[in-house]
């Protein structure tokens, strides 16, 4: 079962947050924290499987929190989604820049909400596959990802990878010899809680086969109609 902090000082919101849980396929285990000067001890404690953090809170900046949780090592890799009432596109974007994984502005729908949740812990599902003992860590034919630091190498030259391109590569790299759906890697890829388009997907297939060489790119096969499939 995830486990959620959400970190929120209206009383209202977390009850809006719990009940928005309760409408998702899969069960939450959710924890409150109206505190904001006691979310990262919280967030330390728990080990929670993702972060639902508000940024006008009582006497701090939630955007403070978010840096001081990804400057804690033992912090740094848990998913966080923005959940405010900021909507302005200039303050998603500085959120986004800083580390959250997604936005969601208030007053937010319930569906809304669950979407955007479970699509953060899909993507991040990859990371905690069991491969190299659960850690995030991964290596398959000549192919090494970090999920955890974002970075990945391709026999031992550094892959510089776009955020979108390493989402895709972690995903097929994850499921070696099994076809990923074009709806799949959509949805999981997706950027910012924004829809990635076919046309998209295609370019940053085109683009990491691109970075990874003739030998490297043969992994990637196009299944026709379908999607794609790693081949180690």
């Amino acid at each position: 079962m995830p486990r959620i902090l959400a970190v929120d000082d209206d009383p209202k919101i977390l009850e809006a947050i719990e009940k928005s849980l309760s409408l998702g396929r899969a069960s939450f285990s959710l924890t409150p924290c109206r505190d904001p000067s006691r979310a990262v001890a919280q967030a330390v404690k728990l080990k929670p499987d993702l972060i639902l953090l508000d940024i006008r809170l009582a006497g701090q900046d939630g955007r403070a929190i978010l840096k001081a949780l990804k400057t804690n090592a033992a912090t740094k890799p848990i998913p966080v989604i923005f959940l405010t009432g900021l909507a302005a596109e200039g303050d998603k974007v500085l959120g986004l820049n800083m580390g959250a994984d997604d936005y969601v502005a208030k007053p937010f729908g319930a569906m809304e909400l669950v979407a955007r949740v479970e699509a953060v812990l899909r993507r991040y599902a990859p990371s905690k596959a069991p491969d190299d003992g659960g850690s995030s860590k991964r290596r398959l034919a000549g192919l090494y990802m970090d999920a955890e630091n974002k970075t990945a190498r391709y026999n031992g030259r550094t892959l510089r990878l776009q955020p979108r391109e390493f989402e895709i590569l972690c995903l097929l790299s994850s499921n070696p010899g099994r076809t990923l759906g074009r709806g799949f890697l959509i949805e999981n890829s997706s950027a910012y809680g924004m829809p990635v388009s076919t046309r998209s997907l295609d370019t940053h297939i085109k683009n990491i086969r691109k970075k990874l060489g003739p030998r490297g790119a043969a992994m990637i096969e196009t299944v026709p109609k379908t999607g794609y499939r790693f081949n180690a």
